[in-house]
């Protein structure tokens, strides 16, 4: 059985964020747009994310990279991507998961 969407959980002490499985199709279309309005601000310093190594990656991130990284996620089984468990500066607990279904 190949994956066919993605799925964030973010879950502190006080609240859980209710994101709904996206569907790889989904995914497209939203980085899609993301590439035709986002790059501008990222280029003109608006979205500079404090980190050198993470402003290379956006300022140097395609399209196509996106699109390779969907249909390679797309052709797996359902795994866990992402699973942190950390906690905040209130030394409350703080859970993501990302994970293909």
């Amino acid at each position: 059985m190949k994956a066919k969407k993605l799925k964030i959980h973010v879950k502190t002490s006080k609240f859980s964020i209710p994101i709904p499985a996206l569907r790889f199709s989904t995914l497209r279309w939203i980085s899609k747009m993301a590439f035709k309005y986002g790059p501008s601000k990222i280029r003109n310093g608006k979205m500079k994310s404090g980190k050198p190594g993470m402003d290379a990656i956006l300022e140097n991130l395609t399209p196509q990279d996106i699109e390779m990284i969907l249909e390679h996620l797309e052709q797996e089984e359902p795994f866990e991507l992402v699973n942190i468990d950390t906690w905040d500066e209130n030394k409350e607990k703080v859970r993501v998961k990302i994970y293909t279904v």
